[in-house]
């Protein structure tokens, strides 16, 4: 074969070669910007999401929040004075809302819930499912408690009892704090409800 026709050939196959490299180039580009338009479709979608669950979101929290405070300040002096603590919250720190059962807390507690759930991640529905079942065996021991002749073992289970339902109001808030995305460390045990430390953790 001629070395004119080697080198024809050589040519032609080297022009297909780039012909397909660019070709190439260009799906290969092509579908990086498809999905990356997709991505940041998904990214604004998202962004518009949040605009709108947040302010209702931070509604809800600011609310379920108030009573889940007035749950725990119901529940800390009744820790400390079980416990014999002479620096845990007294009863003259409570407000007058404070001083209902934790049935009457439970009740209104419900009824918010009934009107904000829907504004809540699983994460926070599960935290106040478990809250309900220690608020349902809170409430069962303060009606002992009440009853003319109170069990040992109500008597007994109290300040655990209380010291477990200001444990999972505790998660609650953390919960709801994830929800806005924000983190949260809740107050240590035994932390005042009125002190600065709290308050930091709290929606105001």
């Amino acid at each position: 074969m001629p070395i004119e026709d080697i080198l024809f050939i050589g040519g032609v196959v080297g022009a297909i070669n780039t012909a397909l490299l660019y070709v190439a180039k260009l799906l290969v580009e092509s579908l990086i910007k498809h999905e990356f338009d997709e991505e940041m479709e998904r990214v604004k979608s998202e962004w518009r999401r949040t605009d709108v669950l947040n302010p209702e979101r931070l509604a809800a929290f600011k609310l379920l929040q108030k009573n889940l405070v007035s749950l725990r300040r119901h529940c800390e002096p009744r820790v400390a004075t079980q416990l014999g603590s002479e620096f845990g919250p007294g009863a003259d720190d409570l407000k007058d809302a404070d001083y209902n059962s934790i049935l009457g807390h439970w009740n209104e507690l419900e009824t918010r819930l009934d009107e904000y759930l829907i504004f809540l991640s699983g994460a926070s529905r599960a935290s106040f499912d478990r809250l309900r079942a220690q608020l349902w065996l809170g409430a069962s021991m303060e009606l002992a408690l009440g009853s003319s002749c109170p069990g040992p073992e109500a008597i007994a289970s109290g300040a655990d009892r209380y010291a477990a339902i200001r444990n999972r109001i505790s998660e609650c808030i953390d919960a709801m704090f994830d929800d806005l995305g924000f983190a949260c460390t809740s107050p240590p045990r035994g932390t005042k409800p009125g002190s600065r430390l709290f308050q930091r953790t709290a929606v105001q």
